[in-house]
């Protein structure tokens, strides 16, 4: 079991490196899996991949209390995060006043989601080269400085500027956080994790965008970014203590739940673990988990260039039919949502309707009821829809284009949630108010199923290439959203609402039913994508 003593020694030769490449990839050669077509069940047994190391520091051996600790202090840090960069709606229009209606006082809500973008470009390859955990605290502290300068702002501009900084940080709240949970996590339990984090990313800024009216009507807009930054603070200082490094080099045939160690080039042994019979820890070839090691801020030695090849990879990543498939989906899903989040106020406060202020907070009080609706079906289902395929096989094999079939619900409530938003938000007279705050509801349930299932399917396709891949998803959508954000509003005046909506589910139907060739030839895609995605590493002792 020492054989991944070495798996991360950096001083293998380039023409070792090549060695192994080339029996990796003929390992996945003709007749063979590609990536993402994996062995989930053996003898009744689900098998744990990646395959876990025997170092007691290996992510993937922390005890299931701890990965829950890190993921809650991920989501706590999630909830901070979209809370400043998109909680201002219950308060915009008392900055529109307090800046003399300044045309410019928009971008405090327009630039946040580009600057998000902007920080998932920047920092995710950072977290390639010097590791997670150190990007993750900076993100964190950033987020807090970020608060105090809004708070401090003395002028328009500042505010603006200080809303910018810290949405550079709340951005690692879309790809650097599910980067983590990816790696501490196997795959059989990814989506349930993925969903509560998402759950508690939904249900805390759900839950404090209702209470900002109340906190801002007494204390204030700058108590707000001051109570805020406050528990920014305590985030960081939690991150700092209990979320450990993440980042582990493995070979590449842990990510297919069989490591072949190597020796001198020929195989010896192969490393196999399931739930029931783990890989035994080895406290006399490794160390033993300390305190020290855990919070030490950075585990050298850093690698720039890995910097360099994320950005490349991303480059390689977008070009694959199904990852840009996946792209688009989630980039039309949060364009239509953006569209409901911005009008839906302006139509439950005119007239028939007269919702006051306080309750058009109440609104996002239904984001509770889907993030409690998320886990269960799309999260825990999820996985154990995945399960149950690789059960029913007698070679209890799995393709990770299982992981797309959960999304079939949140598309359907998707389209339904836009034809009936849209005529309700036409002929107000017409539809009970209950139109509007559940198809609002549904729009932001089939965006956040859409970005679960788009993640797990991902990542399950192509784990060695899970940063890349997290950072032209995030990315993209926000700078989609960014530009829909100057356009809603003269797209509804020249549409209409109904005309407008009736678009959105137009292309998001289109670009749905291009998920049908991406679900039927997803082996064969993941086949041809393969050399581009695997990067041949081999355990050697």
């Amino acid at each position: 079991m020492s054989a991944h003593r070495n798996m991360d020694d950096k001083d293998i030769d380039a023409t070792h490196h090549e060695l192994a490449m080339d029996k990796s990839l003929k390992r996945h050669g003709k007749g063979s899996n590609p990536t993402g077509t994996v062995k989930l069940v053996e003898d009744g047994e689900i098998v744990l991949i990646p395959t876990p190391s025997p170092d007691p520091r290996d992510p993937l051996n922390y005890p299931q209390w701890q990965k829950w600790v890190i993921t809650f202090v991920l989501g706590l840090f999630s909830v901070l995060g979209v809370l400043m960069t998109s909680g201002m709606g219950p308060f915009v229009t008392l900055m529109q006043s307090y800046y003399d209606y300044n045309p410019h006082t928009d971008d405090l809500m327009t630039y946040p989601t580009l600057f998000m973008g902007i920080g998932n470009v920047i920092a995710m390859p950072l977290a390639m080269a010097i590791g997670r955990r150190p990007v993750f605290l900076a993100s964190a502290l950033l987020l807090t400085v970020g608060s105090i300068w809004c708070a401090a702002s003395t002028s328009l501009g500042s505010h603006i500027a200080g809303r910018d900084v810290l949405s550079l940080a709340a951005g690692q709240s879309e790809a650097l956080c599910p980067l983590i949970i990816q790696e501490i996590h196997f795959v059989h339990e990814r989506s349930s994790r993925l969903a509560w984090f998402s759950a508690i990313q939904s249900i805390g800024t759900a839950a404090l965008t209702i209470a900002t009216s109340y906190l801002v009507s007494s204390l204030g807009w700058r108590w707000w970014y001051g109570v805020f930054s406050i528990a920014s603070g305590l985030v960081f200082i939690s991150a700092f203590t209990l979320v450990p490094e993440s980042r582990y080099d493995r070979p590449t045939d842990a990510f297919e739940g069989e490591v072949h160690v190597h020796h001198e080039g020929e195989e010896q042994v192969i490393v196999h673990a399931t739930t029931k019979n783990r890989v035994p820890l080895d406290f006399i070839n490794y160390k033993a988990r300390t305190w020290k090691h855990t919070l030490a801020i950075m585990h050298p030695p850093a690698n720039w260039k890995e910097a360099l090849t994320c950005y490349k990879q991303m480059g390689q990543c977008i070009l694959f039919p199904n990852i840009l498939w996946v792209v688009l989906m989630n980039s039309v899903s949060l364009g239509i949502y953006v569209i409901g989040v911005t009008e839906y106020a302006s139509v439950l406060g005119a007239p028939p309707y007269n919702y006051p202020t306080t309750s058009l907070g109440l609104v996002q009080g239904g984001q509770i009821v889907v993030a409690m609706i998320m886990v269960p079906v799309l999260g825990y289902g999820g996985d154990q829809l995945y399960k149950l395929v690789a059960r029913r096989r007698e070679n209890g094999t799995v393709e990770s284009e299982v992981r797309l079939i959960p999304m079939l619900l949140p598309i359907v409530v998707l389209l339904i949630s836009c034809v009936i938003f849209g005529r309700a938000a036409s002929h107000p007279t017409e539809w009970s108010p209950w139109a509007i705050t559940t198809t609002f509801s549904g729009l932001y349930f089939a965006y956040i199923g859409i970005i679960l299932n788009g993640y797990t399917y991902s990542l399950d396709s192509y784990a060695e290439r899970a940063a890349p891949i997290l950072v032209l998803i995030c990315a993209i959508r926000g700078f989609i959203s960014f530009g829909i954000s100057f356009g809603v509003t003269k797209f509804i005046t020249e549409q209409g609402f109904q005309g407008a909506f009736d678009i959105c589910a137009i292309i998001a139907g289109v670009v749905a039913a291009l998920g049908i060739p991406i679900f039927v030839f997803g082996w064969w895609i993941r086949k041809v994508t393969m050399k581009y995605a695997v990067d041949g590493r081999t355990a050697e002792f």
